[in-house]
């Protein structure tokens, strides 16, 4: 009986190890060439610290009506280190063409029965989770076991009657868009409040897109408010005092 339990606990254990990695398609492109190839590339740099065994592939808002989702994933293969201009040959002359990648090569590309959702627009970059997880769980916040800070955060503002729209969309010079989590617009000074999840925020690569992102949004005139998920689920009254002291700043100097 106790050997059966053994063998039991240790299928358990595999079923949820997180092996699974979250990787981003970033063009129609890239997705072309993985269900014609079946490979995808992973800069060096930013490769993960453990071998995973699953791909999974998450299609942003660029894919339109099949944008902000996870479809598709499939069973590594075997991998092997190489320069970008070697992986794709007719892209020698990329900024990138010198850079060491890692290729992926998968077994074959399975179509989820239920694809995973990104309603809440969280910010997606390479992470862990369970094969277990990724087959059921609808939603990238039940994927990570992300807490809803942007709800708690909105509860708060609410309750003390301070006006704000989320998702708030800021236009670029170069077209592009800022999607704000929460914005306080006003014709000077407006506010921007970002919840930082730990998960993401963490990240190396995603703190340097954070930088470059708040630097954008100040010459635009927006001050940036950062509350990380330790915050605002330990001290929600610092979070609400450093917001009112923020915006009473503002509405003096205006």
């Amino acid at each position: 009986m106790k050997a059966r339990r053994f063998v039991y606990y240790n299928f358990l254990m595999k079923k949820l190890r997180p092996d699974v990695l979250v990787c981003v398609l970033k063009t129609k492109r890239d997705k072309k060439i993985l269900l014609e190839e079946r490979w995808y590339r992973i800069p060096l740099e930013h490769a993960p610290r453990r071998k995973p065994k699953f791909l999974a592939f998450y299609q942003p808002a660029v894919f339109k009506d099949s944008g902000e989702k996870i479809e598709l994933y499939g069973r590594i293969k075997y991998w092997r280190l190489k320069k970008r201009k070697d992986i794709i040959p007719e892209e020698k002359k990329h900024p990138r063409a010198d850079k060491l990648y890692l290729q992926f090569f998968l077994s074959r590309i399975s179509k989820l029965r239920e694809p995973v959702l990104n309603n809440g627009r969280v910010r997606i970059s390479f992470g862990f989770t369970t094969l277990s997880k990724l087959r059921r769980a609808g939603n990238i916040r039940g994927l990570f076991d992300i807490p809803p800070m942007d709800n708690i955060l909105a509860a708060m503002l609410t309750k003390n009657k301070i006006p704000f729209k989320r998702e708030f969309v800021v236009k670029r010079k170069n077209g592009k868009i800022f999607r704000l989590d929460f914005a306080i617009p006003r014709r000077t000074k407006p506010l921007n409040i970002e919840c930082d999840a730990y998960r993401w925020h963490s990240q190396k690569q995603q703190r340097i897109k954070d930088k470059l992102r708040d630097k954008e949004l100040k010459k635009l005139g927006w001050k940036i408010i950062r509350i990380s998920e330790e915050e605002l689920l330990k001290t929600p009254r610092d979070v609400l005092s450093k917001i009112k002291k923020v915006l009473s700043a503002r509405r003096q100097a205006s």
